[in-house]
């Protein structure tokens, strides 16, 4: 069943008819909020437009790392682990180097 859902986003206000559970699409705006928040923290410049686009690309390529991720058959918490402990590795590898 759709239903009209209010959006507000840098500074922009619109309606989208929606099929989604009002509580999923929450979700999905405030996961975008999220990423435009931190986005803003650390741009010095603040145009709506490339904080958007900026927005749309890290977004598209966190999906795209958790998609690669199932796709090797790990769960995203291991795929995790197992980048975190490769980048431990290569750190202990660089300063035996340095040294």
């Amino acid at each position: 069943m759709s239903s009209l859902q209010k959006i507000r986003l840098l500074g922009s206000s619109f309606s989208l008819k929606v099929d989604e559970d009002p509580e999923y699409f929450q979700k999905i705006i405030n996961t975008i909020e999220k990423k435009i928040s931190s986005l803003e923290s650390t741009m010095s410049e603040k145009d709506p437009l490339r904080i958007a686009l900026l927005s749309c690309i890290l977004l598209t390529d966190d999906l795209l790392k958790e998609q690669d991720k199932k796709k090797q058959g790990l769960s995203p918490e291991v795929a995790d682990e197992v980048e975190q402990m490769t980048l431990e590795i290569i750190n202990l590898i660089d300063k035996s180097f340095i040294e």
